[in-house]
C-alpha cells in the first residue's frame, strides 16, 4: 500500500486556505525548506500535470533577478500562459537599472571632469523638481 502523500496534502490544504501563493509565500506560510515545497509541487505537475496545482498567473519579482515568479492554486486546470520575455521587457528592466544608477553615474562624471563639487544627495531628487 503506497504511503499518503503528506507533503502535497498540506500544499494542496495551504492553497485552499489562504489562495493561490508563489512558492517563497508557500515556504514562509509552512515554514519547510524550499527544495521541499518545490520537489513537491514539481513532482505533482510532472507526473499528473492538470491534477493537483495549476498556474493561476504569474507575478513580477521585486528585488529578485529572474523571470515572473508562477502563482500556484490549488486544484485540476490549464496552467495560465507565461508572459514573453520580449525586448519590451528587456527594455524596462533597463530602464530601471538606469534610473537607479544614474545619480551615481553623474558623481562620478563630476568628480572626474571637475565640474564643481559632488554632492551625493543630488541625485535623490527628481530632475524635474531640482533648482538650477
Amino acid at each position: 500500500m503506497p504511503k499518503p502523500p503528506i507533503t502535497r496534502d498540506a500544499i494542496t490544504a495551504a492553497l485552499k486556505e489562504c489562495g493561490p501563493m508563489t512558492v517563497p509565500e508557500l515556504v514562509e506560510h509552512l515554514d519547510w525548506p524550499r527544495n521541499r515545497v518545490d520537489a513537491c509541487i514539481t513532482t505533482a505537475r510532472e507526473n499528473h500535470p492538470g491534477k493537483f496545482f495549476r498556474i493561476v498567473r504569474y507575478r513580477k519579482q521585486v528585488g529578485v533577478q529572474g523571470r515572473e515568479a508562477a502563482v500556484y492554486a490549488a486544484g485540476p486546470g490549464p496552467d495560465a500562459p507565461r508572459p514573453t520575455f520580449d525586448d519590451a521587457h528587456k527594455r524596462e528592466i533597463k530602464h530601471r537599472y538606469y534610473q537607479g544608477n544614474r545619480a551615481l553615474w553623474a558623481a562620478k562624471r563630476k568628480s572626474r571632469t571637475g565640474r564643481g563639487a559632488v554632492n551625493p544627495w543630488a541625485g535623490l531628487v527628481p530632475m524635474a523638481r531640482r533648482s538650477p
